[in-house]
Order: structure tokens, then C-alpha cells, then sequence
């Protein structure tokens, strides 16, 4: 439908109409106290949503929509990465990480016309807030389905802030948005935001969430470490996987990618998640974190002494873990 009706059509009438369909759903879900975002009451209900969730993420990917202009999507994509149906979350939050990666491209030819160089200038200005303001709903919100999603989209939202200057402000309210001489904190104060947003998953009360704070614990520490996405963009599993190491030109890589300093904030940020998931009462959470370990290496930057220290231990001691 969305190719049928073209750009113009999608951004102006399509987009519009299937938000305001999953808000509907969302205020039905309120009113019933059911906990998901959207009900999902039937299995044909799942398998719209389903097709919905993919589809939204491919109008982006395929260039019907361009990334400067897909910001209306991803409020869609966030109702449904907060449904009671794993696949349907799966797939919203599959397509939130291929969005996201698209948001800000570089301009030049592929921007034609003044109305699209000010979209895009826009959404670079106002991306990084509604960002920054999405993942915080998603981790804050009060059903685990929401929060267990945004253990999986908080990796990509890092990398891309990690795109960003350290000292670039980020306009975090719409206040903010409308200021001349800038608003907002900077970047480097929302990294730090997201790290506190992680831990506080990793720490969370219900095993759900700590099973998606230990699924996606190699991609977040990796972000930390400003590793570069795998092959497959904000969906790539850790890179650690595709590294071919000890030597060779990929240990040089990492070695020169993460400073002193980017160690020391894996260190505090990173490290203490680790090992708190990775003693976890729940069997299923300390296996998805002990599976991470060559990415909490990776973030270390190989570093043969700080990985002994922090790794090498945990994985020892886990090693009889009689659960396995």
C-alpha cells in the first residue's frame, strides 16, 4: 500500500492513520488495565501487528520514506515494541534498530529542494531528544514488556549519540528545541543518562528484564567501548562474534578504538552489570551474561590485564555452574 500510495501519500496519510489506530488500541488497553501497550487478543490481531511492526521498518530501509523524515514512525514502533506478543516486540524493535542507524544521513545529493533540507535539519536538531526521550519512557514504563524491549534498542540508541560530538548539545524539551543559543545537556551527560538507564534494567525486580539486560549486554558494553556496529548494521549481533582473534588486523582495530579513557567507563559503567547479572539468581540470566564475556573482553580492548581481572574469573567460577 505504502508503494501504491508514494512518499507524499505515506508520510501525509498513511503513517498518520496507523498511529492514530495504535493509539486507539493503546487507550482501549488502559481502559481494560491491561498491561501491555497494545492488546493483543486474538492470534490474527498478532499477525497484523506482526506484519505491521516489519513493514514500518522496511519503508525506511527501502528509501520510500527517507531516514530524515521517519521520525512519525518510531512512536508507532514504540507502542508495538510494548505488546504482550514476543515476536510482534521482537520485530518492532528489529525495525527501530534499522530506523535509527538513518535518521541523520549526511545530505548532499540525496537531499533535493529547500522543504527537504530543512526536514532534514530538523530532524537532526530534534532526533537526539525524542530519542533520548523514547528509551527513557520505554525503561521507565510500568509492564515489563516495554522495558524488556528497550534492553534491546538502548545499544543502538548509544551508537548513535556516539555518532555525535561530546560537547554537541541536545535539546531535550521541546523548550529547549526553540532555543537560538542552544538547551538541553550535552552529549556526554545523555551517554551517561543511558548508562544509568541500563543499569537500573539490569537491576530490575522482575527476571524478564534482567534476561533482556543480559541478552543484550555484548552490544551495550561494545557501544560503551565505541565498537562499531557489526555487518549488519543496528541489528548486528555483538562484533565480538565476528572478530577473528588473538592478532591479525581485527585485535589492532579494537586496540586502537578503545582509549584509556573509554576503558575506564566500561570499568565503572559496564563491568559492575556484568558481574551482578552474571551471579544472578536466575539460572537463564547468568548464562545470557556469561555468553557476552568476548564482548566485555572487546570493550576492554583486549587488555590482558583488565580482562583477567574482570572476565577470566567470572568465567572460571561459572564454569561448574551446576544449572548448565
Amino acid at each position: 500500500m505504502a508503494n501504491a500510495m508514494g512518499r507524499d501519500g505515506t508520510l501525509n496519510t498513511l503513517i498518520p492513520f496507523l498511529a492514530n489506530h495504535v493509539n486507539k488500541r493503546a487507550e482501549m488497553s488502559a481502559e481494560t488495565s491491561v498491561g501491555a501497550a497494545v492488546p493483543t487478543g486474538s492470534d490474527e490481531d498478532d499477525e497484523i501487528l506482526l506484519i505491521l511492526a516489519e513493514q514500518l521498518g522496511q519503508m525506511v530501509v527501502s528509501g520510500l520514506v527517507p531516514g530524515y523524515r521517519a521520525l512519525s514512525i518510531l512512536p508507532i514502533l514504540e507502542k508495538l515494541a510494548g505488546v504482550e506478543e514476543t515476536v510482534v516486540r521482537d520485530k518492532a524493535v528489529e525495525s527501530m534498530n534499522n530506523v535509527i542507524p538513518l535518521l541523520v544521513g549526511d545530505g548532499g545529493d540525496s537531499v533535493k529542494g529547500k522543504e527537504e533540507e530543512e526536514a532534514r535539519q530538523t530532524c537532526v536538531r530534534t532526533a537526539p531528544g525524542l530519542l533520548l526521550a523514547m528509551v527513557k519512557r520505554m525503561a521507565g514504563a510500568d509492564w515489563f514488556t516495554a522495558k524488556v524491549s528497550s534492553c534491546a534498542v538502548i545499544p543502538c540508541v548509544y551508537q548513535f549519540f556516539n555518532t555525535m560530538k561530546s560537547n554537541v548539545v541536545v535539546a531535550t524539551s521541546d523548550y529547549d528545541m526553540g532555543l537560538e543559543d542552544g538547551g538541553g545537556v550535552t552529549v556526554e551527560a545523555v551517554k551517561s543518562e543511558l548508562r544509568n538507564l541500563y543499569r537500573h534494567l539490569a537491576e530490575d525486580d522482575t527476571p524478564m528484564v534482567r534476561r533482556g539486560a543480559g541478552k543484550n549486554l555484548g552490544r551495550y558494553a561494545e557501544a560503551v567501548a565505541k565498537l562499531p556496529y557489526g555487518k549488519k548494521g543496528g541489528n548486528s549481533g555483538p562484533i565480538a562474534k565476528e572478530y577473528i582473534i588473538p592478532g591479525g588486523k581485527d585485535e589492532t582495530n579494537i586496540k586502537k578504538t578503545v582509549s584509556q579513557d573509554l576503558k575506564n567507563k566500561v570499568v565503572e559503567d559496564v563491568i559492575p552489570i556484568y558481574h551482578s547479572l552474571a551471579r544472578d539468581e536466575q539460572d537463564s540470566v547468568r548464562l545470557l551474561a556469561i555468553s557476552n564475556s568476548g564482548s566485555i573482553g572487546c570493550a576492554l580492548g583486549i587488555d590482558g590485564n583488565l580482562t583477567s581481572k574482570f572476565v577470566l574469573q567470572i568465567i572460571k567460577d561459572h564454569s561448574g555452574d551446576l544449572s548448565w
